[in-house]
């Protein structure tokens, strides 16, 4: 896997299939984005990248609360790595880059910098300033800038709806088993 954390360092990319998101603990949900991305990439014989965020969006825009990252970046990029992710773009976040709006995210970073072929994304997927680019404008952009959606359902394990939100509620009340499952991995921790 190659890491880039420039974005004027990206190469001309085959037909590339992306996921963007925090992707902090790399979980079961994850994993399921990451195959769809590899599996789609197949078909239309291109290469699967991961977009995510470093520090994660959550320490730069809400800093006084108890958000906390379940695993370093570094241990997120070498759990990305062991699902052989061909790229892993690591975009500096900063206020000033959170300011950009959905529309602008994906026409200036998915389509002229990566040159996306297709966007791999769950039904509450959402970016842009302040979130506003739900699910459904975000398809609207793509299908504009001529950028497949590939919809993933929401990943589910034993009634419990994977997200890291979710894994950091276990964490924070000492609820390692369950958040260990989530994560599809013993001792996590």
């Amino acid at each position: 896997m190659e890491v880039i954390t420039d974005l004027d360092d990206v190469p001309r990319l085959q037909n590339p299939v992306v996921a963007v998101g925090a992707f902090d603990g790399i979980h079961l949900g994850h994993r399921q984005i990451f195959a769809q991305v590899k599996d789609y990439a197949k078909q239309i014989n291109g290469v699967s990248v991961v977009v995510t965020f470093d520090p994660h969006p959550q320490v730069v825009l809400h800093p006084n609360t108890d958000f906390f990252q379940i695993f370093p970046l570094e241990e997120n990029i070498r759990l990305i790595q062991e699902e052989d992710i061909d790229y892993l773009i690591v975009i500096h976040f900063t206020k000033a880059f959170s300011q950009l709006s959905s529309q602008d995210f994906i026409q200036q970073i998915i389509r002229d910098k990566i040159g996306a072929k297709a966007l791999v994304m769950g039904p509450s997927h959402s970016f842009g300033h302040q979130r506003e680019g739900n699910h459904d404008s975000i398809a609207e952009l793509c299908q504009a800038n001529h950028i497949d959606i590939v919809d993933i359902p929401e990943f589910v394990f034993n009634d419990i709806k994977v997200r890291s939100a979710q894994i950091r509620r276990l964490i924070a009340n000492n609820n390692w088993d369950i958040a260990d499952e989530l994560l599809g991995r013993k001792g996590s921790f």
